[in-house]
């Protein structure tokens, strides 16, 4: 089980800050740090990058602590996990010029054409060394292969023009379909990531099928990339669970020792997938149809949960298995405590068909298609180790 902090350590370097650096005022009145000039580089929503998708871009904002007296330079630069420089992103401009008296800028990142993966690629959105300028938060993103789009069996296509004589055409939800999902994490959690409530928007795009489990009386389909435009926000929840927290998981004995084991940290080079099935179409009322996609989850062996039966693949697990499979004692131990590299065990972990929690943010799920409208909406609950209750999820496929 995991134990609370009891005291944050954000008071804690609040206490430090107040006691050992000075401010002072600029013209307008607002606080101007004295100290070093820290760098933050940030940007809203949705930061992936797919090979071979038109009009993609992240705007990204870089932010001072303190305004500048002069025009100022930062040169913009992507490396990946291992520090070393890529050429898969272009910015805007560059460098960046930050003008006199101010202490923001902003820039856009785009691919750069020509490029080509086999495997997505994490990278780093950082600056060129300066004196004068500290590096405070980089902008982490994410280049993605271009998706792969399964061709449909000629009994797949049967089946879905059997559906669309019922009143039921699938065929627009079929392929790469344009998703916004909007995420609302309440406050309270457990450590200071989730201390404050958030909302985030994704725009993206999900790849659709029909399920192998679709018969004629039953249209099933499955996401095979990117489902319910939650990949990336998964990823983001799984890694403030472990390798990016610092006020439980770095601190205790068994992730320490999962870590070294899998060499499994913020920087190691991980791969995490997610795909979804059993997404089950009723019969239309009036051209609309409800969807049924909640289902059973094993969360251990010991544990089925009822919740959004997502598939999640990651290489830190992998290795972990493989390890227990050749016998490895410190592996088998592992499996299944607070230090496993499992996504299970940390995110989508528990039931959402009921308030397990009494915080006020519980919510029933639902799922419907409307056909004339051509859209596919979902609305549920995704719960995590640190949140407090749940996160709040609401997906909008809009189809071509």
């Amino acid at each position: 089980m995991l134990y609370m902090k009891f005291v944050s350590k954000l008071m804690i370097g609040a206490f430090i800050a107040l006691n050992t650096v000075s401010c002072s005022k600029n013209d307008d009145g607002t606080a101007n740090y004295d100290g070093e000039n820290r760098v933050y580089i940030t940007a809203a929503g949705d930061k992936t990058l797919t090979i071979g998708e038109e009009n993609q871009k992240i705007e990204a904002k870089i932010t001072l602590t303190t305004r500048v007296n002069a025009p100022m330079n930062l040169r913009l630069k992507a490396v990946d996990t291992e520090g070393k420089a890529s050429d898969l992103v272009v910015f805007s401009s560059n460098p960046i010029t930050i003008a006199k008296e101010a202490r923001e800028a902003s820039v856009t990142i785009m691919l750069k054409k020509g490029g080509s993966l086999t495997a997505e690629k994490r990278l780093k959105i950082t600056f060129e060394a300066d004196k004068d300028l500290t590096a405070k938060e980089d902008l982490d993103i994410v280049v993605k292969p271009s998706l792969v789009v399964a061709s449909l069996t000629p009994a797949q296509r049967l089946l879905l023009e059997g559906y669309k004589a019922k009143g039921m055409d699938l065929w627009p939800f079929i392929g790469k379909v344009k998703v916004q999902t909007v995420i609302h994490s309440s406050a309270g959690g457990t450590t200071e990531t989730f201390a404050t409530a958030f909302d985030r928007t994704y725009q993206g795009q999900t790849v659709i099928s029909l399920s192998e489990k679709a018969t004629e009386a039953r249209p099933i389909l499955k996401m095979t990339d990117n489902p319910m435009g939650l990949t990336e926000f998964l990823y983001f929840l799984l890694k403030k669970n472990t390798i990016e927290d610092n006020e439980y998981f770095l601190e205790q004995p068994d992730p320490k020792a999962a870590m070294t084991l899998l060499k499994w940290n913020k920087v190691s080079q991980e791969i995490f997938k997610v795909s979804l099935d059993n997404i089950k179409i009723e019969t239309p009322t009036n051209g609309i149809s409800k969807i049924t996609y909640i289902a059973g989850v094993q969360k251990d062996e010991d544990t089925t949960i009822q919740a959004v039966p997502f598939q999640m693949e990651y290489t830190a697990w992998e290795r972990l298995q493989t390890l227990a499979k050749q016998n490895n004692e410190e592996a088998k131990r592992l499996l299944a405590v607070d230090g496993t590299s499992n996504p299970q065990h940390y995110i989508n972990n528990d039931n959402i068909l009921t308030d397990e929690y009494g915080v006020g943010n519980w919510k029933a799920s639902s799922g419907n298609i409307d056909f004339a409208k051509k859209t596919m909406t979902f609305e549920f609950l995704v719960y995590h180790t640190y949140s407090n209750g749940y996160v709040q999820v609401k997906v909008t496929y809009t189809a071509q």
